[in-house]
């Protein structure tokens, strides 16, 4: 595999598709860097602080929101593991390989729509790393599992939640006003 070839590659297919915007640029080219300092090693494990550093993305909603993106896209195979001394394992794809994993349907949707449709219930181990990741004991990732469990990871109007996450940011919100 040729690695000057799969970036120049890339930025082909940036041009080409307007639902990619800066952020997801600059992830990827700081995941193309540790590919680079893994010695082209396919899959490689990341860091996602490091990577976080090397793409100049700040935000954890952004950086889980893009990679997630670019997975869907085709643009990388994205394992995650929900060990932080682990890492999550990543594979840059080889655009000129007739049998890459590229999502051909993709192409033809937004990501948003596709993010709408891919709900899937959380594990405690998950939800208790996301709160203990923002300096919150793991009583409270518990008492956060348990009521959307019992609600089924349903909203107010029983509609079915998009986003956990979200879910998990409100109520961290509304914790940290009440311990204020």
């Amino acid at each position: 595999m040729n690695q000057t070839k799969d970036i120049i590659s890339f930025f082909a297919h940036v041009v080409k598709d307007s639902r990619l915007y800066p952020s997801h640029i600059s992830l990827y080219v700081a995941l193309f860097q540790c590919w680079s300092m893994n010695r082209f090693q396919s899959p490689f494990r990341i860091c996602r602080t490091e990577v976080m550093g090397l793409g100049k993305i700040k935000s954890l909603g952004t950086y889980h929101r893009c990679i997630k993106e670019l997975h869907l896209a085709g643009f990388i195979m994205y394992f995650p593991s929900y060990d932080p001394y682990k890492g999550s394992l990543i594979e840059i794809v080889d655009f000129d390989q007739p049998e890459s994993l590229i999502n051909k349907t993709f192409w033809e949707q937004k990501l948003s729509a596709q993010k709408e449709s891919l709900f899937s219930v959380p594990t405690f181990y998950e939800v208790e790393l996301y709160f203990n990741e923002r300096d919150l004991p793991s009583a409270q990732a518990h008492q956060f599992y348990s009521l959307y469990n019992s609600k089924r990871w349903k909203l107010r109007g029983g509609k079915l939640m998009n986003s956990w996450q979200a879910a998990a940011r409100s109520w961290i919100s509304k914790e940290r006003k009440i311990g204020s």
